[in-house]
């Protein structure tokens, strides 16, 4: 039976076969991811999802890969329901579907196409090579399209848990992406070629040797890594404060009833004395409820607790209008003088902090949309705040957190440190608040900062440059955190070089494809003649 199977994955061509071992890897991927945790399964379900789509032409792996790619999206987005219901996650889901069926449709071409060169024993690895590629140049568009992306489910994040995670440092999220593609097409590659019955254990072994090296490359190289977490640049002492407060986008609170569950809890910090030497404190996106910068009582209660209670810098988040404009806004006070300065969000959320082409969409799903009243405008501000005691650090807020060049352009701009300020209201219990958390893990490996994430009601936590877990704090209940963290100057290679791997990826896969196209039609059209 068993060997039944093997020769059914290596020779069978059933479509709907291919769909079902497609599908059931999407979901293997899918829970690869942190708060499912079995990370592994990247490894088996890109296994499977290659498989599956070998020796299948353009319009066939388009259809397994979309479905392989709805099981992946649809398991792993499934938070998105808790947000306005079934409708963004099933849109979300089919569109981030659609581009990986489109990813894998490009694969099978160009894996066939090169299958027909002569290389030689460097064939399966340009295959490899090739198809880690692809997959990763799926991930740069879902990362741009559509308005702006959802570059959220990238396969690099799925080993934030390991110490293979020690790879972002040098090649950033995208390059682990495409070195775990790699590494699982050799493998199915080997798999998938045929041996004859009789050719010999020793010859067998002979053939594995190329594999098993890089294999030995990839998942040894980290093992002898040690990252230095420590603060080359000194340190500062700094509070996180989670005010376990319902800030959703659509909740329904007494007006300032959020700014007042943060001050409830940093007050309680400073009079425990743990607050003594602060250097910075920092509240999430929209703790501030009520716009301090134009309303009189809640300007009045953040200076009057900077200045007389706190003593330090405060940074936190709320909701404004500067002109015209309406922003997500980072706000930093200090004591005696206010407002010294703010950050506007640069990536707003489409379709929960605005309408993309409001008109249509209003005319799909009215109820939904006119929940939104206001759209949010793109700022144009840098998220470097610099501290009275010298130091700079830099504000991501939520969803920009998974976009690589903001977190990049923070550290060559001088960020010693980064404040990810995040409100997970919306998505209740479910797993978008663990995710985010990785994602702040693997910032922190990437950058080489020590990461300061902190949510609403959570996941909230610090993180140590080298994504070790300083400290956390437990979900849906308030509390702070309180540090002395690291404050780094280095530059790693992840931020020197790591915003060029999807580009180069997109690139190659750009050219491949159209080769590949011509290069089986002249194959096609040569054998006819024959």
């Amino acid at each position: 039976m068993f060997t039944l199977i093997i020769n059914w994955l290596r020779l069978s061509t059933s479509i709907w076969g291919r769909a079902l071992v497609g599908s059931i890897g999407g979901a293997f991927v899918a829970l690869s991811y942190p708060a499912f945790n079995f990370w592994p399964g990247i490894f088996i379900g890109y296994f499977l999802i290659l498989v599956s789509i070998r020796l299948l032409g353009f319009f066939k792996a388009f259809i397994v890969g979309t479905l392989a790619g709805f099981a992946f999206f649809g398991i792993l987005l499934k938070w998105l329901t808790t947000y306005l219901g079934p409708i963004p996650w099933f849109a979300g889901s089919l569109i981030s579907a659609l581009i990986f069926g489109l990813a894998a449709a490009i694969a099978a071409v160009v894996w066939r196409y090169i299958a027909t060169l002569n290389l030689r024993g460097a064939q399966p690895f340009v295959i490899a090579f090739a198809l880690g590629a692809i997959f990763t140049a799926r991930e740069y568009v879902a990362g741009v399209f559509p308005y702006g992306g959802l570059p959220w489910a990238r396969g690099g994040l799925s080993l934030v848990d390991t110490y293979l995670a020690k790879w972002v440092y040098f090649v950033d999220v995208a390059g682990l992406t495409w070195l775990i593609v790699f590494i699982t097409a050799l493998f199915t590659i080997r798999f998938a070629k045929h041996q004859p019955h009789g050719i010999g254990l020793y010859k067998r072994s002979r053939m594995l040797i190329p594999t098993g090296i890089a294999a030995l490359l990839f998942f040894g190289t980290p093992a002898v890594i040690t990252l230095d977490a420590s603060g080359t640049a000194g340190t500062m002492k700094v509070a996180a404060v989670q005010g376990n407060a319902n800030a959703g986008l659509f909740a329904v609170n007494p007006a300032g009833s959020i700014l007042d569950k943060h001050l409830v809890v940093s007050k309680d910090l400073v009079a425990s004395g743990r607050g003594e030497g602060l250097d910075l404190m920092v509240w999430p996106e929209n703790s501030s409820d009520l716009d301090p910068n134009t309303m009189v009582e809640p300007g009045m209660k953040i200076s009057q607790f900077v200045t007389e209670e706190l003593k330090a810098p405060l940074l936190f988040g709320t909701k404004t209008f500067r002109g015209e404009d309406f922003y997500n806004e980072v706000d930093l006070w200090l004591p005696e003088t206010g407002l010294a300065d703010y950050y506007h969000k640069i990536r707003p959320v489409p379709f929960g902090e605005y309408v993309p082409d409001r008109p249509f969409f209003m005319a799909l799903a009215p109820d939904l949309i006119s929940l939104i009243g206001w759209d949010m405008s793109s700022g144009t501000r840098d998220g470097i705040f610099e501290i009275p005691v010298g130091t700079k650090v830099g504000s991501l807020i939520c969803f920009e957190v998974a976009f690589d060049y903001l977190s990049h352009d923070l550290v060559k701009q001088g960020a010693q440190a980064i404040m990810i300020q995040t409100n997970s209201s919306d998505f209740g219990r479910s797993e978008q608040g663990v995710q985010q958390a990785a994602i702040s893990r693997m910032r922190a490996i990437e950058t080489g900062r020590t990461v300061v994430a902190v949510s609403t009601v959570g996941v909230s936590g610090i993180y140590a440059a080298d994504g070790s877990v300083i400290t956390e704090l437990e979900s849906f209940k308030p509390g702070a955190m309180v540090e002395e963290i690291a404050l780094r100057n280095e530059i790693t290679p992840a931020v020197m070089f790591g915003g060029f791997v999807e580009p180069i990826a997109f690139a190659i896969s750009l050219i491949l494809f159209p080769i590949s196209v011509i290069g089986l039609v002249f194959r096609r059209l040569k054998a006819r003649r024959s």
